[in-house]
């Protein structure tokens, strides 16, 4: 026999169910008790996170009839503001008229916390008692409290007593769903440290703050304590530095801004010392019951043990950010189970994915924090790093060999990249990786694997002219190569860094760098290193306009090559040849040697000397004043070497191609080639090629007597010219501007212009363009009746 149970409640909300077979008639109170139902306090200084807030806000308005309220949930790593943000957002929307009448429920679950943690039967108990059911009137089953739960808010959603309901700290468990509301109207706002994907609802993830609102949250912080505070505007630089060395992570933020509290004197350089120093860094961002390590500690706990051996293994990595591939040697499991891992870790914000897919990245301090677990919990991890460079320096030899040794053979089968432009993509994508790699096997004396993998690092760092990594790297590989007495690869490394300080434009300093590598090849007797390094050694003498040495060492280096039986050397070095006889007038002689290397080049299979060859001969044919089929030659040249060419190469071929156009009277495409050719110079931050660029196109300008752009052109000319170093090319733009301003009638500025650039020819060597500008401006004095102040002898 089946019994009815009724409860009779007068005023408020009436609704009905039937639990069990059992129908169950409550009346509910108007509003749930403010005792249960009221929501923590938040705090009075809240930064960033707007466009979240924005998003959260817009998710809980009242929905049209028809529709689905929003479910909102706000994930992240531990300590990046979750429940913050989720108690500003309820706030700021109950204080909206109609939108929540029935007030709020809010329940935090601990779910990461066992000491503490809330099960979803208890945490519908709570909602119950807080919804106004008495004690004796709450079912025992979590399957029956959440009937009863859904009837209530179901209720009070059609009395029009909307109601929002905020979980917090909500753990990854399906019956979290006993918790969610079954009505159309009633609206959710969850936090969690998991991502909680599988529920249907808006995902807002946090990351870190950026450097702007992290130091807005430090200074708001320390007003409410201080309202005098002005330490973080006094040390701006200092506090974006403190907001760095916490990854932008709220939780560690105000954990400083406690900590200088504390201490109103303290400067905020003092403790950013103790910040930067790895090693106590996450004991020093704690404070009483509040520290980044015990946030984390609660996420870490509920890592299996082989989750938690790949969180431990990441710390490992040398770089910002690491693929697949990469954790999967740290790991030493296939890449199809560690990206299994990944994603599992991800879910839990311990790793965070990045663009493109594949990539991975550690918070800064979620990164020392495991760290710290790698060596507190004894891991054998020396092998797996081995594993990781070993990989690296596979990687980057065959990305290299793939992308600047075209004339090799690379059989597709056997290659780890089927096309150039996959080299260059994962090149690209390891760069820092790889630098990073280079610097701590040098700190850790690892020597021999910091020379292997210097040499072809930098190889990829200067052709690319990322010519400050490249320093970097190549300075640890000479000073490893020195420790460990490897004389060869200390020649090598050596005069790929006097190419990196000749780009620099450090010219003198390159010739001592291949002048030491010289020196050493020539002891070992090493013939085609000695080659080499000759042929670079050229190349920095003519940077120097030091033409006719240049010639002796590019001679030299051609000689030995041919003797090696390289002939790609001996092209090499014969085109570098061409390019000082060009400088020294001897265009039909280096014409004629231009052409026997387009015919190695060609005969060798190297696409890419080949054209930078052609390049060159259109220079030649050009000079000779044969424009238009110096145009051809320059086209020829640029598009046999499509994807084949490095950017800089590009653009220099581009700048050269615009000369020719000008020539053939073609203004039009030869502004387009330069326009192509400065956008990549700016690109890849060469202040010198930016400023031949800017010339050309101010002489350009001349030529179609546009005079006033011409000016403004040369004046930016001029500016890149002194921050590129070039004081020879300064002498020659300085010339061509005292020529504009002539034509604009600015004689004195002009003299001044021209007798600066009698200067700088005469401190470079060039005694007769230093005497022929002198005579220059002896006749314009005499022509305008300036008086102008004296220049030195060019004697």
């Amino acid at each position: 026999m089946t019994g009815t149970v009724e409860n009779h409640i007068s005023g408020g909300v009436f609704f009905g169910v039937v639990v069990q077979g059992q129908t169950v008639n409550l009346t509910l109170p108007a509003r749930p008790d403010p005792a249960l139902a009221g929501l923590p306090r938040k705090s009075g200084t809240f930064a960033g996170r707007r466009t979240q807030l924005e998003s959260v806000c817009a998710a809980l308005a009242p929905t049209e009839p028809g529709e689905t309220a929003g479910t909102v949930v706000v994930s992240g790593l531990a300590g990046t503001g979750k429940t913050e943000l989720v108690l500003q957002a309820a706030d700021r929307v109950l204080q909206e008229d109609d939108w929540f009448p029935g007030g709020v429920l809010f329940v935090d679950l601990h779910g990461y916390d066992a000491t503490h943690k809330v099960s979803p039967k208890q945490a519908l108990g709570t909602l119950l008692r807080a919804l106004g059911l008495a004690p004796k009137d709450i079912p025992s089953g979590v399957e029956e409290r959440a009937l009863v739960y859904r009837s209530a808010l179901g209720a009070l959603a059609d009395a029009g007593q909307r109601v929002l309901v905020v979980l917090d700290d909500v753990p990854a468990t399906a019956k979290i769903r006993h918790l969610l509301p079954s009505d159309t109207s009633t609206a959710t706002l969850i936090s969690s440290r998991h991502s909680l994907a599988e529920l249907d609802a808006l995902a807002i993830t946090l990351r870190e703050l950026p450097a702007e609102e992290g130091r807005e949250l430090l200074e708001d912080v320390l007003r409410v304590a201080l309202p005098e505070e002005s330490r973080v505007m006094a040390e701006a630089k200092e506090a974006d530095r403190i907001v760095a060395l916490c990854g932008g992570l709220p939780l560690a933020l105000r954990i400083v801004a406690s900590l200088l509290v504390d201490v109103p004197t303290r400067p905020l350089a003092h403790l950013r010392r103790d910040l930067e120093d790895e090693h106590s860094r996450l004991d020093v961002l704690s404070r009483e019951e509040r520290a980044v390590t015990a946030a984390f500690e609660l996420s870490y706990r509920r890592l299996t043990k082989d989750r938690a051996r790949l969180f431990r293994m990441m710390s490992l990595h040398p770089g910002p950010d690491f693929s697949v591939e990469a954790a999967a040697e740290l790991y030493g499991e296939s890449v199809k189970e560690t990206e299994r891992g990944l994603l599992d870790l991800a879910r839990r914000h311990l790793v965070e994915p990045r663009d493109p897919y594949g990539r991975w990245q550690q918070h800064a301090l979620v990164r020392l924090y495991a760290r710290k677990r790698l060596t507190s919990d004894g891991d054998a991890w020396g092998k797996a790093l081995i594993r990781l460079l070993v990989h690296l320096h596979k990687m980057t030899t065959l990305a290299c060999g793939r992308l600047f040794d075209p004339a090799e053979p690379h059989p597709v089968a056997y290659s780890a990249f089927r096309t150039r432009a996959e080299a260059l993509q994962w090149l690209e994508a390891e760069r820092a990786t790889l630098v990073a790699a280079v610097l701590w096997a040098h700190d850790a004396d690892d020597d021999v694997v910091c020379v292997a993998l210097a040499v072809p690092v930098s190889q990829f760092l200067t052709e690319m002219r990322y010519l400050e990594d490249a320093g970097w790297v190549l300075s640890a590989g000479i000073r490893s190569s020195r420790r460990c007495e490897d004389r060869f690869h200390e020649a090598a490394l050596l005069s790929s860094l006097g190419v990196v300080l000749r780009d620099m434009r450090k010219l003198r300093r390159s010739v001592r760098a291949h002048h030491k590598a010289i020196k050493i090849c020539r002891k070992l007797k090493k013939r085609k290193a000695l080659a080499s390094t000759l042929n670079n050694l050229g190349l920095s003498l003519h940077e120097q306009r030091r033409f006719e040495q240049a010639m002796a060492a590019h001679t030299e280096a051609a000689q030995l090559f041919k003797r090696a039986g390289d002939r790609v050397g001996v092209a090499r070095a014969l085109s570098n040849t061409g390019e000082t006889l060009t400088e020294l007038g001897r265009r039909e002689e280096a014409a004629r040697v231009l052409r026997k290397v387009a015919k190695i080049f060609r005969k060798q299979g190297d696409l890419r000397g080949y054209a930078q060859t052609l390049g060159s001969i259109a220079t030649a044919t050009r000079n000779a004043g044969e424009a238009e089929q110096a145009v051809e030659l320059h086209r020829r040249a640029l598009n046999m070497a499509d994807a084949l060419l490095a950017p800089h190469e590009r653009a220099v071929e581009l700048a050269n191609l615009s000369g020719t156009l000008i020539a053939a009277g073609d203004h039009a495409a030869a502004h387009a080639a330069q326009q192509e050719a400065l956008n990549i110079f700016r690109q890849l931050g060469d202040r010198r090629g930016e400023a031949m660029t800017l010339g050309n196109m101010a002489l350009a300008r001349q030529m179609q007597g546009k005079w006033n752009k011409a000016v403004r052109l040369h004046t930016l000319a001029l500016e890149a010219f002194l921050e590129g170093k070039d004081d020879h090319g300064l002498a020659d733009e300085l010339t061509s501007l005292a020529y504009a301003l002539l034509r604009q009638g600015c004689n004195t500025e002009a003299l001044e212009n021209l007798e600066l650039a009698a200067d700088l020819y005469h401190q470079t060597g060039e005694t007769a363009r230093a005497a022929e500008t002198l005579a220059a401006v002896d006749q314009l004095r005499k022509r305008v009746g300036s008086s102008t102040r004296a220049v030195v002898s060019s004697t």
